[in-house]
């Protein structure tokens, strides 16, 4: 949803900074952690020209992010002007770009917990249909033994 607000007009006001100020160079060395990406101005102005840009946000591989890239992230994550309401009254668009980060970066964290749980119910749906099966086959035997 974070990018929703987000167009071409909106990636081209970033991109026009000759020397951009603070927090849109923070926010766009955020982004450019997150798409393997060197942190410096040249590397984030090529970025946002890329006519992919926005799919490239929107299709994320969120699920298979390497401990490292959170670990980079983290200081831009701690840090206590990389909120979108500071962030805001310098770009409009690096609003929208600082909640994608930080929604990347919960999502990851929150993945990291879940997905172990998610393969544990897996293993144990598996296990109780084996075992159901048996059970039925059990009562299909006794049933016959009764009758």
């Amino acid at each position: 949803k974070a990018l929703d607000a987000l167009d071409k007009s909106d990636i081209a006001e970033v991109r026009v900074f000759a020397n951009p100020p603070e927090m849109v160079m923070t926010v766009m060395e955020a982004v450019c952690i997150l798409l393997g990406n060197k942190t410096d101005w040249a590397s984030a102005k090529s970025l946002l020209g890329d006519t992919q840009f926005l799919s490239r946000l929107v299709n994320y591989d969120k699920d298979n992010i390497p401990d490292k890239l959170l670990r980079n992230l983290k200081k831009y994550i701690d840090n206590p002007k990389f909120v979108p309401e500071i962030v805001e009254k310098t770009s409009k668009a690096c609003k929208s770009l600082c909640l994608w980060v930080r929604a990347i970066d919960s999502y990851a964290h929150v993945f990291r917990t879940v997905e172990p749980k998610r393969e544990k119910l897996a293993i144990a749906q598996q296990e109780l249909a084996v075992v159901t099966s048996e059970l039925a086959k059990k009562q299909a035997a006794l049933q016959e033994v009764e009758d």
